[in-house]
């Protein structure tokens, strides 16, 4: 990947909003925006996923929903533990998307790394104590973030 292809994805990464279900059932919301440091409560590593537009192409809803079945049973059989989790656009950015996706809990960078790959994911969000980070699936490259928590949504 070249400095600049990096840097265009990054920036679109840092723009976009996460959220993940904690495994008491609580969703927590997040950016990649912040100058440094992870979220608040993480014990452990926790890694976001999805099977939707596999190497950034953009494939119809009903495709990606059902790749992401096939990703919810293979991480399943292989007794990953994982909740629901998404990415989406931020708040009043045109146009809104959303791509449905899991949390995977407790997993190494290189384990993480290889599912982002079997999936044909660009990125994977990646949190662990007191740190987050983009694992770039193919470069095996990390790029360094911050998190910072949004609040909940208004009812």
């Amino acid at each position: 990947m070249s400095a600049d292809a990096a840097a265009d994805w990054s920036a679109v990464y840092r723009a976009s909003l996460y959220a993940f279900r904690e495994r008491g059932g609580r969703w927590r919301r997040f950016t990649l925006d912040a100058p440094a440091g992870g979220l608040s409560g993480i014990e452990q590593s926790l890694t976001l996923i999805t099977a939707w537009n596999p190497r950034s192409r953009e494939m119809d809803a009903s495709w990606n929903r059902a790749a992401n079945l096939r990703l919810a049973a293979e991480l399943d059989a292989r007794g990953v533990a994982r909740t629901a989790a998404y990415g989406a656009s931020l708040p009043g950015v045109a146009p809104a998307w959303r791509e449905e996706g899991f949390a995977l809990h407790g997993l190494e960078r290189e384990a993480a790394r290889a599912w982002g790959r079997r999936w044909e994911q660009r990125a994977l969000v990646w949190l662990e104590p007191g740190a987050a980070a983009l694992l770039y699936c193919f470069e095996g490259a990390d790029l360094a973030c911050g998190a910072r928590e949004l609040p909940e949504p208004a009812a």
